[in-house]
């Protein structure tokens, strides 16, 4: 019983310790943000100059195809090639990027496996170690997926490595779980800050990514510094101007925001086909009877075949969006096709334990579904809808509803194409997207809120005590009148196993008396003593509609076990019993503990 009393005055000294935290925050949180930022930009140039490098070494000398890229990473000088000359060879120098990323990450670091944002969720609510190996081997294999033409995307593999940067400073100065955790999602955050060219979008996303339903604002505040830090970093070396360089009008005509709803429902309608198709081929892949490193091998194969015929599913085309954008390419059929070799390239890809992550995929997906959506309006029913507006909202409508992160994804308009222009049409179809896209997230690590995540289980008492009512766990309560003797009630307690009565005179509660009270009467008076001469009636009660958390705050605060429950119109009519025991068992089957 001591122990239960000490824990749970431990949970209701939350804000004190909060306090303390805050204190220790000014001293040393800033540094830390600071230090994992730094380790982030640094990393990021790093997997950038990689990425370019063998880049250059495969598709450009080996199959011969230069990708477009976008304005913001030099598309606007560099030369490009919509077809070219070895397609044969795609499939043989994705899957052999597959293979040699897989025997990587299988000899040096297996939790660097697979899509790289998820690995980082799943560090956050598991709170496992990650390590500057995981970063480093993360940053070589996804830039060898990548660059070899597997579709998948950078930010992916940069929240991996940015949530190890993090993890690696809390462990370097051995920092407790809840710091590990907070600066994990720091680290992300700085990760995606940086290759978005996005510091709000990244310190929002840190907060908002692990959950599907909440939000982990302690992180979001750190998150600025690093964020910041990080993108100051890339940019410094990348240029400070958006990826996409965009023309999109400044003023959004009243009736076109009809058409965002549209945009909405087929952004949510192309995220179900995506995430299905996605967890479908990874299910398929994890029950191949094959070792580890040759399922990357057979769906690279797969992935490069499919990019052979569709250019556009060849590693990370965002150069293909920046020709879309300026009218360049607007055939609806080949973008059409492009949504198709996307889904399943990045599927195949990172579905057979490829290394990378599916940001860079899910935009490239919805800036394809917004430019096919608007070229066929345009075409069928003769509108002037804006290509590009459409493009850049179906970006962030497809990836918030995929990502189950439509925040993070609204302050990304605004970092993308410089201006806040698109903030309102794009508000209206992130949120349709979202709320008709399913439950299912392209993450399957995400869970609902912290009350799902094991991460919380020791923070949340209190919180999940404050949602629950006493009404749903009183106990019928065994009572007593004034008159009867102190024998009678010592019995009565001795019988039913309890330590306390409730005195009740004419359905009124007047009194409780405990097995205290009744040890303290002699033997010989006991027959003789009635209830009402050693009951107290200094009530301390609760009533149906108070919280558990209230209910267990007067036990400490009074120093008992048990509360009589009154009606809250009627306070002295007693309709239950709470005891401790029984916070703690409703406590315990919310946290899952048998």
């Amino acid at each position: 019983m001591f122990n239960l009393k000490t824990k749970y005055k431990n949970t209701f000294r939350i804000k004190k310790f909060s306090l303390n935290r805050l204190i220790f925050f000014k001293k040393n949180y800033i540094l830390f943000a600071f230090l994992t930022g730094l380790g982030a930009g640094i990393f990021a140039v790093l997997f950038m100059d990689l990425l370019n490098l063998i880049n250059y070494l495969v598709l450009q000398n080996i199959v011969e195809y230069i990708q477009p890229r976008p304005a913001g990473e030099g598309g606007i000088s560099e030369t490009y090639t919509l077809v070219f000359k070895k397609p044969y060879l795609l499939p043989l120098t994705v899957g052999l990027g597959g293979l040699i990323s897989a025997i990587l990450v299988y000899l040096f670091s297996p939790e660097s496996a697979g899509v790289g944002t998820d690995s980082a969720i799943n560090a956050y609510h598991t709170q496992k170690r990650l390590s500057i190996k995981s970063s480093i081997v993360k940053l070589i294999t996804s830039a060898i997926t990548i660059g070899t033409g597997g579709v998948s995307g950078r930010e992916g593999p940069i929240a991996l490595i940015g949530a190890g940067i993090g993890s690696t400073i809390v462990n370097f100065f051995k920092l407790e779980k809840r710091e590990r955790r907070l600066f994990l999602a720091v680290g992300l955050g700085a990760g995606i800050a940086a290759i978005f060219k996005a510091p709000l979008a990244g310190a929002i996303i840190s907060g908002e990514v692990f959950f599907k339903k909440d939000f982990d604002i302690e992180s979001t505040v750190l998150s600025f510094i690093a964020s910041i830090t990080s993108y100051t970093v890339y940019c410094l070396f990348f240029g400070f101007q958006p990826i996409f360089l965009t023309n999109i009008p400044t003023y959004i005509e009243v009736s076109h925001l009809f058409f965002y709803i549209g945009l909405g429902i087929f952004c949510a309608l192309i995220t179900r086909v995506y995430v299905f198709f996605f967890h479908k081929i990874t299910e398929i892949f994890n029950n191949l009877k094959l070792p580890f490193y040759f399922k990357p091998l057979l769906g690279g194969l797969m992935s490069g075949t499919i990019g052979a015929f569709i250019p556009i599913a060849i590693g990370n085309g965002y150069g293909w969006l920046q020709l879309i954008m300026d009218g360049k390419t607007t055939d609806p059929y080949f973008i059409a096709l492009g949504i198709i070799g996307v889904i399943l390239g990045v599927s195949f890809t990172l579905g057979s334990g490829g290394s990378g992550g599916v940001f860079g995929p899910s935009v490239m997906i919805g800036g394809l579904a917004g430019a096919l959506f608007s070229i066929l309006l345009n075409t069928f029913f003769n509108l002037n809808l804006n290509v590009t507006s459409f493009m850049i909202v179906g970006m962030v409508s497809l990836f918030g509803s995929a990502a189950k992160a439509p925040l993070s994804t609204l302050i990304l308009v605004a970092e993308m194409t410089g201006g806040y222009s698109l903030l309102l049409p794009a508000m209206i179809s992130v949120f349709t997207a979202y709320f008709l896209s399913g439950k299912r997230s392209i993450f399957p690590s995400q869970v609902d809120t912290k009350f799902d995540s094991p991460a919380y289980k020791d923070e949340l008492g209190v919180y999940i005590l404050e949602k629950l009512k006493v009404k749903d766990y009183m106990k019928n309560p065994i009572t007593i009148t004034p008159e009867a003797f102190i024998n009678d009630a010592f019995n009565l307690m001795k019988k039913n196993f309890i330590f306390g009565l409730p005195v009740v005179k004419n359905k009124e509660l007047v009194g409780i008396i405990t097995k205290t009270d009744l040890l303290e009467i002699p033997d010989k008076e006991r027959e003789k003593k009635k209830v009402q001469d050693v009951m107290s009636k200094n009530l301390i009660t609760v009533t149906e509609s108070d919280t558990l958390a209230y209910a267990l705050e007067m036990m400490i605060n009074y120093g008992i076990g048990r509360l009589p429950v009154v009606k809250e119109k009627d306070r002295k009519k007693l309709i239950g019993i709470i005891e401790r025991t029984d916070i703690g068992k409703a406590l315990r089957e919310h946290l899952g503990i048998s």
